[in-house]
């Protein structure tokens, strides 16, 4: 078996208007190897974030390959109360994806769930509330627990700490470098803030213009 979770090569995207072309990721070629955390920096517009959603298998590349050697990704976004319904539970918005990937009867999907919560240092009792009644950094917590709930091998981090104050930003950083350790994660963290980056990251790529 390959030491690689994550293969890159000449990874291009370009977005068309009737007026003009732009080359947001322009041929990038990166690797991220089993329990390695790769950080990806630039400056806003740099193309991070879309090389993210690309990884991520959220947007199609207009060229080049994303090769993944595990059997599950997920993502981590920037801004974790709109990330879910302001219409549903937690513990219902964090169940809903893995209702439709396993035959697991509801209580066994939420028991799942509700461990997922222990493992972000999360009280129970928060399941039953709505992302708006929690704080930025409580929903991240949630946000994460609901990744972590089909035990993905590679968590992608987009600009997951950039909507939460100084302090809780290390709180998150602190919770993903142990999780990291205790499940042997890979992550593809994405950030502005390098020194941040320095802090969980074995390996930082900066990109500029659409390239690193």
């Amino acid at each position: 078996m390959t030491d690689l979770i994550l293969e890159v090569k000449g990874l291009k995207k370009t977005f068309r208007t009737w007026q003009k072309e732009t080359v947001a990721v322009d041929g990038i070629d990166f690797q991220i190897q089993r329990g390695e955390c790769l950080g990806l920096i630039g400056e806003s517009g740099s193309g991070k974030s879309t090389a993210a959603y690309m990884v991520g298998g959220i947007l199609a590349p207009t060229s080049g390959q994303v090769t993944f050697y595990g059997k599950h990704r997920q993502m981590v976004f920037q801004n974790p109360v709109l990330s879910f319904s302001p219409r549903m539970r937690l513990l219902d918005s964090i169940c809903e994806g893995l209702r439709y990937k396993t035959n697991l009867s509801r209580g066994e999907i939420e028991k799942k769930a509700l461990d997922a919560f222990d493992m972000v240092l999360l009280k129970r009792e928060y399941a039953h509330r709505y992302s708006w009644q929690l704080s930025g950094g409580e929903c991240q917590r949630a946000a994460i627990a609901r990744a972590l709930l089909i035990r993905p091998e590679l968590l992608i981090c987009d600009e997951v700490t950039s909507a939460l104050d100084v302090s809780v930003q290390e709180q998150i950083i602190h919770l993903l470098d142990n999780l990291k350790r205790k499940l042997g994660l890979s992550y593809l963290f994405i950030s502005h803030d390098i020194a941040l980056v320095s802090n969980i990251c074995d390996r930082i790529a900066v990109m500029y213009k659409g390239k690193i």
